[in-house]
């Protein structure tokens, strides 16, 4: 006998019939679902916001014969994992039909069904719901068998910074788990199939809070297994590289301790009782140590896992690194390459920072004009059949895009370049890339757009970027403001990345500054204040040409990105005017550090500064009305996302804070005073 659910019925249901709802267009949509896939299904259609579902557990013939409707069916022709096909219904103009191989492909079938009627699930806490679903059939894909193209789709939350996953996947209380619960959710209606972050080190000295650690991960995990997603926690090898508050392994400084009595010690709080299907071993940044003890440590943790937690992966994040070279085994090679010679089970996780790819210029980022290196380390993995993932980043986070903030859709261009050309990179008979990570670390001022269409282009890779974009917008900002954004990509690229302007957008805190003197570089570097000073008026003059003036173009062409964002005379939402916001953000960026830089080119020619200083104090008052108006809007409006507060990350504040604040750009502002002697004090850090 067929059991009936109905889920999230609000008081729409009363004046809208099963039929129709509105302007004579549907209105109550019916699922029906096998009792073998019941619970997963169940539980997507009730994270999904939309007020007339009724869920069906029972036989396609339980649909009924009107309205909209959905039927998910076991299809064995279907014989790829994770895959799926949709059709028309038969005997309804509203009805789809989702086969599928398998609980995953049936849970991506659905979602896909949705998308067919307006849905974007583009936030874990902020879907698009089209206030009357209506099918699509011209633009629906019926027929068509989607498998995916990659077999591992992950997603890393950085819980080492405090971002809306720190929260979610790291702090206790019901209402984490929950918004757990919707990230796991969100992820597998954007075709994802893993989600992992790294552990905190608070869990290593108080038995309590370890214990009370351990009873919400194993909900945690169990949540995830529920709905078919594979689960991983990260830990950090070596204290001696901890900068950020990671789980690590060892911290002995005498030398006196075997690295397996360490290991023995502490691999137990994150294996006994917590069935997690994969470990990420790192190394920290900028720190390293000798060569073969690096590598008789990794293979001590490979050895100790195996006896701990056979059934689980072991990973190792391979970083990048101009400056951190050994030489070993007659060869000379980033450091952290070093676990070519571990254990060779251990499966590495390439790495790029930013939105570089592995492709094109790097800009200096850690000391590399590219990650040219970290690509043949991954072709030559997969061209040997040995598995190799790709862990590449959709946000930075630090002083460099979201806290700042800046908007920048070149995530969503060159995560997808690397995918198209490392299809070329890898031809026959090398094993096809079938392994990313994606490296995330926060979702406001669009940011989730970059998760979005990186997650779902390792599922299916489409043949242009903009068709990502696309389908994110949907109906509702539509294919116009997607074509205007990836225009805006390409205009990225080309200042960005290609004339090497990326310094100037982004910016620096204490840490960079001090990183300086000590040789260590991450985010791309640029002439500070400070140096402002040494150079020579002539130096002053190729800067004005060589840096400013290109700023001054790629804000003109911002400029018109904007003006034509206006003229398309969208409807006004939340969606839209996060997109107006950030395209604004970035124009009074570039204008607020042309001002700052011609302010001290104009003290130290002897000319009238007044002008130039008038229009940064103009600028950042402008992007102060920008950040007000975003942030009293936010897809997550909790407080702890800006404001200051105890976690367990070696930041105090949420990741919004800075930007809350303009930290970054007061901090800019007084130190350009401090050199020209408008000012006395101190900058801000933008640290702590």
């Amino acid at each position: 006998m067929k059991r009936q659910f109905i889920l999230l019925i609000a008081a729409v249901v009363a004046w809208c019939s099963t039929a129709s709802c509105g302007d004579n267009t549907p209105g109550g949509i019916t699922v029906v679902v096998p009792a073998a896939w019941a619970g997963p299904l169940t539980e997507m259609v009730q994270l999904t916001p939309y007020a007339a579902f009724t869920v069906t557990v029972g036989a396609p013939s339980d649909a009924p014969a009107s309205g909209v409707t959905i039927v998910l069916s076991a299809d064995a022709s279907i014989t790829t994992a994770e895959s799926y096909q949709l059709l028309a219904a038969t005997d309804n103009a509203r009805g789809q039909v989702v086969h599928a191989s398998d609980v995953m492909g049936a849970q991506y079938g659905l979602a896909h069904a949705l998308e067919n009627l307006g849905f974007r699930f583009r936030h874990p806490r902020d879907t698009f719901v089209p206030w009357a679903p209506t099918l699509d059939a011209a633009a629906a894909t019926f027929g068509v068998v989607h498998k995916p193209d990659m077999r591992v789709r992950g997603l890393h939350l950085h819980t080492l910074h405090p971002i809306e996953g720190y929260f979610a996947s790291w702090e206790p209380g019901s209402e984490n788990l929950e918004d757990f619960r919707r990230i796991v959710d969100w992820l597998v209606k954007n075709r994802g199939n893993l989600i992992q972050y790294p552990a905190l080190d608070d869990i290593i000295t108080d038995p309590a809070r370890h214990a009370a650690w351990k009873t919400d991960t194993q909900a945690r995990i169990a949540l995830a297994h529920a709905r078919g997603v594979k689960i991983g926690i990260g830990m950090q090898l070596f204290g001696s590289g901890n900068l950020q508050l990671a789980f690590d392994l060892s911290d002995d400084k005498t030398g006196t301790v075997p690295i397996a009595t360490e290991v023995a010690a502490r691999l137990p709080l994150i294996t006994d009782g917590l069935p997690f299907d994969q470990y990420s071993l790192s190394f920290g940044e900028f720190f390293g140590v000798e060569p073969q003890r690096f590598v008789d440590s990794v293979n001590a943790v490979a050895a100790d896992m195996r006896q701990r937690a056979p059934a689980a992966e072991l990973h190792a994040v391979i970083h990048v690194g101009g400056t951190d070279r050994v030489d070993y085994m007659g060869q000379n090679l980033i450091y952290y390459f070093l676990v070519k010679f571990a254990d060779p089970a251990i499966i590495p996780d390439i790495h790029t920072v930013m939105y570089y790819n592995l492709f094109e210029d790097a800009g200096g980022a850690y000391h590399q004009d590219n990650f040219f290196e970290a690509r043949q380390y991954l072709t030559d993995r997969r061209c040997a059949n040995q598995r190799a993932a790709y862990f590449p980043e959709t946000a930075y986070w630090v002083s460099f895009d979201i806290s700042l903030p800046q908007f920048l859709p070149l995530y969503v261009r060159n995560r997808w370049l690397d995918l198209q050309k490392l299809r070329e990179a890898l031809p026959s008979p090398c094993g096809k890339l079938d392994e990313q990570i994606l490296f995330s670390s926060g979702w406001e001022w669009n940011y989730w757009l970059n998760d979005y269409t990186a997650l779902r282009a390792s599922y299916e890779l489409p043949a242009h970027p903009v068709d990502l974009i696309a389908h994110a917008y949907g109906t509702d900002l539509g294919p116009q403001a997607a074509a205007l954004v990836n225009d805006m990509a390409d205009l990225q690229k080309a200042n960005l990345m290609d004339k090497r302007l990326t310094a100037y957008f982004a910016s620096r805190d204490l840490s960079a500054d001090i990183g300086d003197q000590l040789g260590i570089v991450s985010q791309p570097d640029r002439i500070t204040f400070p140096e402002m000073t040494k150079l020579t008026a002539p130096e002053r003059a190729a800067f004005e040409r060589d840096v400013l003036a290109h700023i001054d173009l790629y804000v003109e062409q911002l400029d018109a990105v904007a003006a034509r964002l206006d003229r398309l005379g969208l409807t006004d939402s939340r969606w839209l005017a996060e997109l107006r916001d950030g395209i604004a953000i970035d124009r009074v960026r570039g204008r607020f550090m042309t001002a700052l830089y011609r302010t001290q080119i104009a003290y130290l020619d002897g000319g009238d500064a007044t002008k130039s200083h008038t229009a940064a104090l103009n600028a950042l008052d402008e992007a102060r009305k920008i950040v007000a108006r975003r942030h009293r809007d936010l897809h997550d409006g909790r407080p702890r996302l800006r404001e200051l507060g105890n976690n367990a990350t070696f930041y105090l504040y949420g990741y919004l804070f800075m930007a809350d604040t303009l930290c970054f750009w007061e901090r800019e502002l007084r130190q350009m005073e401090l050199e020209t002697g408008m000012f006395a004090g101190a900058a801000p850090s933008c640290l702590l």
